[in-house]
């Protein structure tokens, strides 16, 4: 790695230092107390002004006029024992099993490096620190709570670490990056009896299970052979004994697209069946969903910030993939307003676990990596498009 900051042992090992506090402390959504004070207490410590944004986020700028662009860096844990034989793994049945603890200390060491570059930025960086990534609502709150305004944001940038991949290793997607997802949450209510009287009750299993079956002939009978489309229905059921016809049943379910007319088209049918099925026998649901859009890469932007990258990786570790990322990324809703990038960080442990699985590990070497790559990247856009 080009340690073009002049990255200091001490500094390094005050991120790691960071990093395994948070990582024993892992918390979800937007239930973050303990993350967000440490969080704020760093910012103040390095004479930021932190604010809250939104229900749960926390946002700083460094500079002053000028174009302005954007960092944004996860906090978020998942509800999922760590079982690593780490000496500072999480004991509180979550954990830190996507690296959000990484991205948020890498988020502080750039500030930090940022901070003691103020004097030769050419604009303005805006910190976003955001909740609920693993919930897919914690960008869309911040977004509609202002944190692309005052100032107005030109640009933004974010990166993930990647367990399974080389340290220093960058890969990202230009146009569409990620999938789209489209969640259901589904109630249904029919009416509860004796399995000795079934003419008296309204079955909601029966319900649920006709709309299970509508549901999973869409993508095969509806969706162009041509394009991709995932619908999983992963939760369904309801009732307590075999002979009682329960009052409610529940379905919960997913669809993910890269084309946003075949999605759009899903939406409308899951709507349309659902409505339609639970009328015809006799039923009545309520329904929440959780919409993320696929997100966007702008062609532009990679293209502008790639040298900046190499810089600090060198070129043979920078990569331009060929197929976006089959799952779905939050920071879609930024990517959604504004000029984005998005890239994945080589953070890998040899032989490690993938994302999300409880053994997953990550080499800490990534860290400085990902604070420069970063500062380089907002200072040299700055510079350049002054």
């Amino acid at each position: 790695m080009n340690n073009k900051f002049n990255l200091s042992e001490e500094f390094k090992s005050e991120m790691i230092s960071n990093r395994r506090y948070l990582h024993q402390n892992p918390e979800l959504g937007f239930d973050l107390p303990i993350t967000i004070k440490f969080v704020m207490e760093k910012l103040q410590e390095m004479g930021l002004e932190p604010v809250k944004v939104g229900e749960a986020g926390v946002t700083a700028t460094i500079g002053r006029g000028g174009k302005t662009i954007l960092l944004r860096g996860d906090m978020d844990a998942l509800p999922a024992e760590e079982i690593n034989d780490l000496e500072f793994k999480s004991t509180n049945g979550f954990g830190h099993l996507c690296g959000h603890d990484i991205h948020t200390v890498i988020l502080l060491g750039a500030a930090k490096v940022l901070k003691d570059h103020e004097k030769d930025l050419k604009g303005t960086v805006k910190l976003m620190f955001q909740p609920g990534e693993e919930t897919g609502q914690g960008a869309r709150d911040m977004v509609q709570a202002g944190i692309l305004t005052n100032p107005d944001v030109d640009v933004a940038m974010a990166l993930h670490v990647n367990s399974i991949e080389t340290v220093g290793k960058v890969e990202y997607k230009e146009d569409i990056a990620s999938a789209s997802m489209d969640t259901w949450i589904l109630e249904v209510k029919g009416k509860g009896g004796h399995s000795s009287m079934p003419q008296l009750s309204i079955d909601p299993l029966m319900i649920v299970n006709s709309i299970y079956t509508s549901l999973n002939s869409l993508v095969g009978k509806e969706v162009d052979p041509f394009e991709t489309a995932v619908l999983v229905i992963g939760k369904m059921g309801g009732g307590s004994a075999a002979n009682i016809i329960p009052d409610t049943a529940v379905l919960e379910g997913g669809v993910r697209c890269f084309n946003n007319d075949v999605r759009d088209h899903i939406v409308k049918r899951v709507d349309e069946i659902i409505e339609a099925t639970v009328k015809m026998m006799g039923g009545s649901y309520k329904v929440r969903k959780i919409s993320t859009p696929s997100m966007y890469n702008d062609r532009n932007l990679c293209s502008s910030m790639r040298p900046f990258i190499e810089e600090i990786v060198g070129e043979d570790n920078v990569i331009s993939a060929e197929k976006p990322l089959s799952g779905t990324e939050d920071f879609s809703y930024v990517t959604s307003e504004v000029p984005s990038m998005y890239m994945f960080l080589g953070g890998g442990v040899e032989g490690s676990a993938p994302l999300h699985n409880p053994n997953v590990e990550f080499d800490e070497a990534v860290i400085p990596i990902g604070v420069s790559v970063l500062a380089n990247c907002a200072m040299n856009w700055l510079e350049k498009n002054s």
